[in-house]
This record gives C-alpha cells, sequence and structure tokens, in this order.
C-alpha cells in the first residue's frame, strides 16, 4: 500500500463562523493512519472563505470516506469537497 494526498476544500455555514476553530478540530476527526498536511484560508464569495486542506494518510479502502464524514462533522462546517486525490 502507498500513501495517498486528499485535497478538501471546507466551507463554513457562514462569514461569521470561527475560522481558526474549524481548523483546530479538523486533526481530531483524521483517521490514527492520516494526519493534516498544509492548509490554506481563501476568499470564496459574498464575505465567506474556504479552508483549503491537504490530508496525507495511508492508501486504504474507505480512508477518504472516513475523512470526509468527520470534516463532515465537524461544528460550524456547510459543505466538504473533495478537490484533488492523488497517490505519493
Amino acid at each position: 500500500m502507498g500513501e495517498v494526498a486528499l485535497k478538501y476544500r471546507i466551507m463554513p455555514e457562514s462569514p461569521d463562523s470561527d475560522i481558526e476553530n474549524i481548523i483546530s478540530k479538523i486533526s481530531e476527526v483524521i483517521p490514527e493512519d492520516g494526519s493534516l498536511g498544509a492548509h490554506e484560508v481563501k476568499p470564496f464569495a459574498f464575505g465567506l472563505k474556504a479552508i483549503m486542506v491537504a490530508i496525507l494518510g495511508i492508501d486504504r479502502d474507505g480512508f477518504a470516506t472516513e475523512v470526509e464524514e468527520g470534516l463532515n462533522g465537524l461544528p460550524e462546517v456547510q459543505t466538504v469537497v473533495l478537490e484533488e486525490q492523488s497517490l505519493i
């Protein structure tokens, strides 16, 4: 098995959402065989900011699903979109 890199766009519920709080909780929902890579906050639209995160982990069945479910379960998160997936 190799390693996989997943790049997600996380959209907060509103422009008033606490972006730093969301970022601090991301590592708590990543499975044990994964880790948080780089993250960046980018302006999106109408005052909203998107959180772009890279998550690294073992390429196994269900890894991306577990990560996505965890990210969707974070407070103040409206949507999570998988932007890129690649083997490293």
